[in-house]
């Protein structure tokens, strides 16, 4: 028989293995099946886990808050089990479950634990408020937070693509049948996600300091130098003047106002100014939104936007709107500016005066100063500096407050000290011509008639009156208001809880709307009433009211006819306040269910008598004056 060459050898090299590779096969296979299992396992693991922090949700003692909790609480169970029903049916892939289950538990830690540290935040926000370390916008962002009180009104909802949650207010819906539901709002000022909301929880927004921060750009400037005694040296110097000082004041101010920092302009905007200001005159009050369209619609909205490095809400000032807005605040801070400048006084080398000499020339040289002041602001043609020269005059010490210029005349808000109260006094001006005679009355207004007040006018500037005329421009100077009245339903408007035992190192705050609750759901005491009403007032600048309570005796008439004093006397509850029209009394049966209505009440007719907010009291009045 014939033999090959090696054919035995080549056969069996090429011989398969089968039992090796099926080894290995099932090796794999095995391998395969247990990572299956071990992600399977992992998936459950992580599933029951979640139930169990859901199962574990916080509970308080707020019956709202409870309910709020548990509801979502219930909801996010239901998503997880959908989550759990769609991955083994291989309806959903398990990156998107990976990445949704992601975002519930995220979403649900982070709700969770909110609601443990809102007390926290909210007590250091008010401190910042307290101390006017913080601007509006802090606290706006603050009242959207919403706290356990208004746990009735928002609703945790859960995108169910991508199970990220949101905190939303509820709005009711009425269905055709007649079946009463509540939905999540569509409006961009009602829902918020919970990483927002934590943004607003503990982000803070510093108050800006106009005056600290104009400071340094002022004194860099220099100062306007005025030799005023007469017979020195005749020289004067005006910062003003340099013909690079608006360049050098605007570069100034715009490292403040920027898109690089937006919270000062938002600051600017509602700390300072407080209103729209337009053609010089004050209209309605700023706002805050995150509606695109509703700030479109006029320039006291200030929008908002979610910075996206950063994740803080700030003002938008991109838009038409804010521009204009960005734009009022820069010429605000302009009209500051120029007002600081600095008045130096200085006097020619003469022989040393007495002491009585020295003050006399002191008081005539502040008086003759404040003569040139008022001759700017009567006969001033560009708003701006009328309302500049008007912040100047309450520089002087005069016990003015509030000044308004108009066209026939100036009204002061002046203290009495007989009173003890800021009054309006007008002073009239009858003739357009005679400056002279303006200024004249309003010095004896402002400086009373033991001052010299022809020899002021004497040591003014030769021909200062001359060739001018009392203007017809209107300007404005509010000082800062004294109390702030915060709205009645403000959750940050808080007090010290007057119905309580309080421990002063840790003392127990109360919203203004809760305390009167409190006293709606007739949780307070009959004989606290009186301190309770006396605090709530004192709140909403009320600071003089006084709040009386006087038993009576009741008299009835039995089933004869006879009149016989009751066992049950009434109390009688009267509240007085120079801010209210009239006192007003009533039984503490009554009050209850009046209590809020008093209240609100008091609260507009008290920010009604602040600075120049009615239309009352202005220079247009006629009066007889003293020559």
């Amino acid at each position: 028989m014939a033999t090959y060459y090696k054919y035995a050898e080549r056969n069996a090299a090429s011989q398969v293995d089968w039992s090796a590779i099926g080894s290995s096969i099932v090796k794999t296979l095995s391998d395969e099946n247990k990572r299956r299992e071990d992600a399977k396992q992992e998936i459950a693991d992580a599933s029951n886990a979640y139930a169990e922090t859901l199962a574990d949700a916080p509970i308080g003692e707020s019956k709202d808050f409870n309910d709020y909790t548990l509801d979502f609480a219930s909801n996010a169970e239901q998503f997880r089990l959908m989550q759990d029903r769609l991955l083994r049916s291989g309806q959903l892939k398990l990156r998107d479950y990976n990445i949704g289950r992601q975002n519930l538990t995220s979403g649900t830690n982070q709700m969770f634990s909110l609601a443990k540290d809102y007390n926290k935040e909210y007590a250091e926000k008010m401190q910042r408020l307290q101390k006017q370390e913080s601007q509006e916008l802090e606290s706006y962002l603050m009242s959207t937070v919403e706290g356990f009180s208004n746990f009735t009104k928002t609703a945790g909802y859960i995108d169910p693509n991508t199970g990220k949650v949101l905190i939303a207010k509820k709005v009711k819906k009425t269905l055709p049948d007649g079946t009463v539901v509540y939905e999540m709002s569509k409006d961009p000022n009602d829902f918020a996600s919970i990483n927002s909301l934590r943004n607003r929880l503990t982000s803070k927004y510093d108050k800006f300091d106009v005056s600290k921060n104009l400071q340094a750009g002022v004194d860099e400037l220099g100062s306007r130098v005025e030799v005023i005694m007469r017979g020195g040296v005749k020289t004067r110097e005006d910062a003003k003047q340099n013909a690079n000082y608006e360049q050098v004041r605007d570069t100034y101010i715009d490292s403040f106002i920027n898109d690089v920092s937006p919270d000062n302009t938002t600051s600017v905007l509602t700390n300072y100014l407080g209103a729209v200001v337009e053609d010089g005159k004050a209209g309605e009050g700023f706002e805050f939104t995150q509606d695109k369209d509703l700030a479109k619609t006029d320039i006291k909205y200030i929008l908002l936007k979610t910075n996206e490095q950063t994740g803080r809400l700030e003002g938008d000032f991109s838009t038409e709107n804010g521009e204009k807005q960005k734009a009022m605040a820069k010429e605000a801070l302009q009209t500051k500016f120029d007002a600081m400048i600095d008045v130096k006084e200085t006097a020619a080398s003469v022989q040393r005066p007495s002491a009585s000499e020295t003050k006399a020339a002191s008081d005539l040289a502040v008086n003759t100063d404040l003569a040139t002041t008022l001759v700017d602001i009567i006969t001033g043609a560009d708003p701006a500096n009328v309302e500049a020269d008007l912040g100047i005059l309450t520089e002087y010490d005069l016990g003015t407050r509030g000044v308004r210029k108009t066209p026939q005349g100036i009204n002061l808000e002046l203290y009495n000290p007989k009173t003890k109260r800021y009054e309006d006094t007008p002073i009239i001006f009858t003739d357009t011509t005679d400056v002279r005679g303006a200024v004249k009355r309003s010095l004896q207004k402002l400086l009373g008639r033991r001052v010299n007040v022809e020899q002021i006018l004497d040591n003014l500037p030769e021909g200062i009156f001359e060739g001018k005329t009392i203007s017809d421009v209107q300007a404005l100077y509010k000082a800062p208001e004294v109390v702030n009245i915060q709205d009645v339903d403000n959750n940050l408007n808080v007090i010290a809880d007057p119905t309580v035992l309080q421990d002063i190192t840790n003392p127990t705050f109360i919203s203004i709307d809760d305390l009167i609750t409190k006293i709606e759901d007739e949780d307070v005491e009959e004989e606290d009433y009186a301190k309770t009403i006396k605090e709530i007032l004192k709140k909403q600048g009320l600071t003089d009211v006084n709040v009386t309570v006087v038993e009576e005796d009741v008299i009835v008439r039995d089933r004869y006819g006879v009149e016989k004093v009751s066992p049950t006397r009434v109390q009688n509850i009267t509240i007085e306040s120079e801010f209210l029209d009239e006192p007003t009394t009533l039984t503490a049966r009554e009050l209850p269910e009046k209590i809020r209505e008093i209240v609100l009440k008091a609260t507009d007719q008290r920010r009604a008598g602040q600075t120049f907010n009615s239309t009352g009291g202005s220079a247009d009045r006629r009066g007889e004056l003293d020559d």
